[in-house]
This record gives structure tokens, sequence and C-alpha cells, in this order.
């Protein structure tokens, strides 16, 4: 455990004494044999893809293509190209009888009922 400054004059926060206990764990469970060699960086460290077992990629590949084919399939089999929709028929349109010459009766309804 961390003891206080005691030239500061300030007791630790609990927060802060136990974040640092648990640091100090942390940092006192790894050794030698946890640590890999130093090496370069290099641009193909950042792109590399993690190591798996060749079984893994095999798969992981063979699925890919199956997905592939089986996208292409999809398309090519509902690929259809439709005809366009020629335009409506414009219907066509029928004077309006012309209202000075009209007589009561003449239409389906009257303007004006009889009283």
């Amino acid at each position: 455990m961390i003891e206080h400054d005691p030239g500061s004059g300030l007791h630790p926060d609990p927060l802060e004494q136990r974040l640092r206990d648990a640091l100090r764990a942390r940092a006192d469970s790894v050794d030698l044999f946890d640590l890999r060699p130093a090496a370069p960086p290099s641009a193909q460290a950042r792109f590399r893809l993690p190591v798996t077992r060749p079984v893994r990629r095999t798969v992981v590949a063979l699925f890919v293509v199956a997905a592939v084919v089986v996208g292409f399939l999809f398309v090519a089999t509902h690929w259809e190209r439709e005809t366009p929709v020629s335009p409506a028929n414009i219907p066509s349109v029928t004077p309006a009888p012309d209202v000075a010459t009209a007589e009561p009766g003449d239409g389906p309804v009257d303007a004006v009922p009889d009283p």
C-alpha cells in the first residue's frame, strides 16, 4: 500500500487509494515471461490479420465465396427489365350544357327546388 506524502499534509482520497492499489497489483502481476521481445513498428503490423488456424481461415474463405455466389445468383435471377408503363388514356371531355338555353328538369338535379 502506498503511504501518503507526509510533506504535503494531505490524506489521499479513499477512491484514489483504491485505484493506486489496483494499479500496483496489476503491475506486480506482470513478470518477465509475460512480455514479448521489442520489435520496431511497421506498416504491416497495423494491417495484419490475427493469426488463426488454417482450418478456420479456410472455412471463412469458403463462406465468403459462397455468399458472393449466392448474392450473384439472387441478383441474376431477380433482375427483370419491366416494360415502362404506357401513359394513361386521356378521358374525353364533353362540353357543359349552356345555362342560358337549358330548361328546368333537363339535368339530373334542379338547382332550385320547387316550393
